[in-house]
């Protein structure tokens, strides 16, 4: 079966989201050069593997094909196939990692105008041989890089050095909605904004104080005192888009004030904190520091907690922080949708086997009966070809998180977004990215903040990926406006087996911006080498369930 059929029975330092895959790895570039200095040669490939290692469940069968076997079925495998740790590389990305990241060579519409400007700019322009469906129809778009890219970028899209703007800070939209009139716009988005637990600190987070600050939270007062009633309050995890979304899921996650000073006083209260602040991190942005107030101010109000300060670090210096589990009091992270199924805001987050520095497992969470209700809601899906039988599963599994308190939702965000009259035909999809290869204009800057990472296997915050967006083109996307899945660089993807091996078949007439042909073997190198640890790529889990990882990737005496 296709595509189609597949999809039918079956994601940033901005605002709302640290990105599609937000979160990860403190792996440097330096590391990742020193790890490709040498290759192998595997039949099973039929080439050369750029890592050093291979998956066994990877093949090739000739110029066009490949076939994946995974360990245990999944119907939603084409869905994922759009994000960006399955984007094909070309042989040069494996020749010099650190130098592919400063200028990467993708097989998108736009490709790169020199090179990374670090904290200033990134440029793009259009590929000329592009194949794809999307040709862009903008001479140029300039990423300008700021600290706060949601209000500076804004204050230069007022003075004309930025064209759109994918977030109107909160503060600003009544403004904006008068002063840019029809060139003012908003649409749907499954940004999730949240507050991890840092419970690797185990005597310092206990579930009673995690509730307790849970529970001291009126979301709904937040949103509309800071955000101007802009944003959906969170009481769930899953968008309430998406199949299976919920807006009540259990106590943990819903405002009682009473029930919050109850939790408080049986972990402790006052006392149990101690004279330690307790100190509550995020990426520095204006918006996130007035979120932060806002959730303290009611902290203190409801529990009586004074002694609190506040930590922040530029977006890049962030992660790292996270994944080293350096981070010691609760911390703002956020998630994009990389495909739409609850599944996407349940498994990379919190499932034991996406803990960095092989996913964004950021708050550490390890529930075995977590992870097994995830397995029964793929393995059902996989039976009837229906999202609906995996619903319970899955809802199953989010009642384990919420009981756990293991996170703080906060909101779920809308993208609210302007533009100049020097562009047309703008739109932030789904995704809580532009439509740029359908934006009309000449020379096109928008704002985003500095990315951790440009490589594909080891980019998963937004940043990066809204570039690497532009750079690269995976076998399936979504349609800007629906979200409807559809096949690019892939001609057919079929499975026999409920989803266990696939057929994947490439497109002829794609190359890369160096020319170089866009082949199976470019998308089997690609994911050998993101699926070997030895590589240090941030989305290695997303190769977890093919066949041969475990042999890739055999645990260190401390998982033993």
């Amino acid at each position: 079966m296709g595509l189609a059929l597949v999809a039918s029975a079956c994601s940033s330092d901005d605002d709302d989201a640290t990105g599609t895959e937000t979160e990860s790895s403190t792996e440097t570039t330096e590391a990742m050069e020193d790890e490709t200095d040498t290759t192998a040669e595997d039949e099973s490939t039929g080439g050369a593997a750029a890592g050093g290692g291979t998956l066994s469940g990877l093949a090739v069968v000739d110029d066009t094909t490949f076939t994946v076997e995974l360990e245990s079925p999944d119907p939603e495998f084409p869905l994922t196939l759009s994000y960006n740790a399955f984007y094909p590389m070309p042989s040069v990305a494996f020749e010099d990692p650190a130098a592919f990241e400063e200028a990467p060579v993708g097989n998108g519409p736009f490709m790169m105008d020199g090179v990374w400007d670090h904290d200033v700019s990134i440029k793009v322009v259009p590929y000329a041989d592009y194949a794809g469906t999307d040709p862009a129809d903008v001479s140029s778009v300039t990423f300008n890089i700021y600290e706060d890219s949601v209000t500076t970028g804004y204050l230069d899209l007022q003075a004309g050095v930025n064209d759109f703007v994918k977030s109107v800070p909160a503060e600003q939209i009544a403004a904006a909605q008068e002063e840019f009139g029809d060139r003012y716009a908003e649409s749907d988005n499954t940004g999730f904004y949240y507050y991890g637990f840092p419970t690797y600190l185990e005597d310092q987070y206990p579930l009673e104080l995690r509730r307790a600050l849970s529970m001291a939270l009126d979301r709904q007062l937040l949103i509309d005192a800071i955000l101007d009633g802009s944003r959906v309050a969170a009481n769930s995890v899953v968008p309430p888009s998406l199949q299976g979304a919920r807006d009540d899921v259990c106590d943990s996650w819903n405002f009682d004030a009473d029930a919050a000073r109850a939790e408080f006083e049986a972990f402790g209260g006052l006392e149990a904190l101690g004279d330690e602040p307790l100190i509550v991190w995020f990426n520095t942005s204006t918006s996130h520091e007035q979120i932060a107030e806002a959730v303290t101010g009611q902290w203190r109000e409801v529990l009586g907690i004074e002694n609190i300060e506040f930590q922040n670090l530029e977006f890049s210096e962030y992660l790292p922080l996270l994944d080293n589990k350096e981070v010691t009091g609760p911390f703002r992270l956020g998630w994009g949708m990389d495909y739409p199924s609850p599944l996407n805001f349940l498994e990379p987050l919190y499932a034991s086997y996406n803990i960095p520095p092989v996913g964004s497992n950021n708050v550490n969470y390890m529930n075995p009966e977590f992870d097994q209700a995830l397995a029964d809601g793929k393995a059902a899906l996989a039976e009837s070809g229906e999202l609906a039988d995996a619903i319970p599963f899955y809802q199953q599994a989010e009642d384990l998180l919420c009981a756990d308190a293991q996170v703080l939702p906060i909101y779920f965000s809308k993208n609210q977004y302007a533009w100049n009259d020097t562009v047309d035909n703008v739109f932030i999809t789904a995704f809580g990215r532009p439509n740029l290869t359908e934006i009309i204009g000449d020379d096109v800057g928008t704002p985003i903040g500095e990315p951790e990472h440009l490589f594909p296997t080891t980019t998963n915050e937004s940043e990066g990926s809204e570039v690497l967006d532009a750079l690269f083109k995976g076998l399936v996307e979504f349609t800007s406006e629906t979200t409807e899945p559809y096949n690019e660089v892939a001609e057919s993807i079929v499975t026999e087996d409920g989803g266990k091996t696939w057929t994947i078949t490439v497109k002829d007439g794609w190359t890369f911006h160096d020319g170089e042909a866009v082949t199976a073997q470019s998308f089997v190198d690609s994911w050998n080498f993101g699926a070997d640890a030895a590589n240090a790529q941030q989305n290695n889990s997303f190769f977890s369930n093919f066949v041969g990882y475990a042999d890739l990737n055999p645990p260190t005496d401390e998982e033993e």
